[in-house]
């Protein structure tokens, strides 16, 4: 016998067809921006191994490509040194220049020792310039040495949130155990640029700067100019800072805001600086209703280096930078260690630029592709608890 449904039934019918529509509906929109997201996608073309694109106001992420990958950070690394300079000293203050300062290789402003700085100009030509004797004043005049100033930027790295950094000096030069990450940059920028006094500074395209004379009142001028070439250049750009070095290669931590929408892009290891920083900027901002609900979009580091790209690399490949000791026991210990996990490995010698002593670098490769090269990373952090750093085999220290 046919049963015919009650008005009660048949309304209950109709809620879960209109339930199970509106459902289908929402799937099929929700998978209509993703698909205009992949259409735009800026990963043909991105030269940077790591690289994130994040939403200064949420922390939301909208593109990423080996954001936790530990790479030297070069001198981005100063972004997160005049964060600690700038919340332990007022920007009055006056600060002396060791003999020690002005030893450091690289981009300077030429200090000599003695000479006098007020912090406020020492920030300007720290961020602007990039100099990195002006970062060595900095750090010993906060914490009195170096090595206890990087101990303060990494604690402080944590507090941010930044986890997978670790530094060992407030200008970026490759050294061993000095890394970050993409992500970790992005959200040390986004912290700094909570701070007014950073915020003006990073702003500034160019700046006249007084140093003290060792000896008498005279006093010399010297104008130092900004290296982020988005600054007036780019719509929107609010600020940030360069860094390279051989082994880094160019990086960029910066921002930019339009109608309404800050955004932050970082980049380690471009070989293409400002194009990838605006394809990835300008992405952010044309896709940004679209991002928002849409998942977040990622690509493998292993994408950004094609057959052709990777010979650019040079015939060594990368080698991994595991660990440095003072003792050539515990190096050698290591080794074994490596050996036993069936990784080719290498103890170096090297000799520090300020007090010379001697360290044993231990390494492993080296790897013909980067790929492998990060896959080796994982495998040996993941049995050793070592963290290795990736960098170019073979590579000399530059500028940063």
């Amino acid at each position: 016998m046919a049963r015919y449904l009650l008005p009660r039934e048949i309304h209950l019918w109709y809620s879960e067809v209109f339930l199970a529509m509106w459902l289908l509906w929402i799937s099929l929109l929700l998978g209509s921006f993703s698909s205009l997201a992949w259409a735009s996608f800026p990963d043909e073309g991105l030269t940077a191994p790591s690289a994130l694109l994040m939403d200064a106001d949420t922390g939301q992420v909208f593109y990423q490509r080996g954001p936790d990958l530990p790479l030297p950070p070069a001198s981005t690394t100063k972004v997160l040194t005049a964060i600690v300079v700038l919340e332990n000293k007022k920007l009055t203050d006056r600060l002396t220049v060791s003999k020690s300062a002005t030893h450091v290789r690289g981009t300077r402003v030429r200090l000599r020792p003695g000479q006098v700085m007020s912090v406020h100009d020492l920030l300007y030509s720290l961020l602007l310039t990039s100099a990195n004797d002006a970062s060595l004043v900095l750090a010993e005049g906060v914490a009195g040495s170096v090595a206890r100033f990087a101990e303060m930027m990494t604690l402080k790295a944590r507090d941010i949130g930044a986890t997978n950094s670790h530094f060992t000096n407030p200008h970026g030069l490759t050294e061993p155990g000095h890394y970050s990450t993409a992500r970790d940059m992005a959200l040390i920028f986004n912290y700094a640029m909570s701070n007014p006094d950073f915020r003006e500074i990073i702003q500034t395209q160019t700046r006249s700067v007084s140093i003290s004379a060792v000896k008498g009142r005279r006093v010399r001028y010297i104008t130092v100019r900004n290296h982020n070439r988005l600054l007036g250049r780019f719509d929107g750009a609010t600020g940030g800072k360069t860094g390279y070095t051989y082994a880094a290669r160019k990086c960029f931590v910066g921002g930019a805001y339009r109608d309404g929408v800050s955004l932050i892009v970082s980049l380690l290891g471009s070989r293409n600086l400002w194009g990838d920083s605006r394809r990835l900027l300008e992405y952010g901002f044309q896709n940004y209703a679209i991002l928002r609900v849409a998942p977040v979009l990622s690509a493998p580091p292993s994408s950004s280096l094609s057959g052709k790209d990777e010979a650019k690399t040079g015939a060594n490949g990368h080698v991994l930078q595991i660990a440095s000791f003072r003792e050539r026991e515990r190096a050698e210990a290591l080794t074994e260690k490596l050996l036993e996990m069936g990784f080719q490995v290498s103890v170096e010698e090297a000799t520090h630029q300020d007090n010379g002593d001697i360290t044993y670098r231990v390494r492993v490769g080296p790897f013909s592709q980067l790929p492998q090269a990060q896959e080796a990373a994982r495998e040996i952090e993941q049995r050793s608890g070592f963290k290795a750093l990736i960098l170019p085999a073979a590579a000399e220290e530059e500028s940063s």
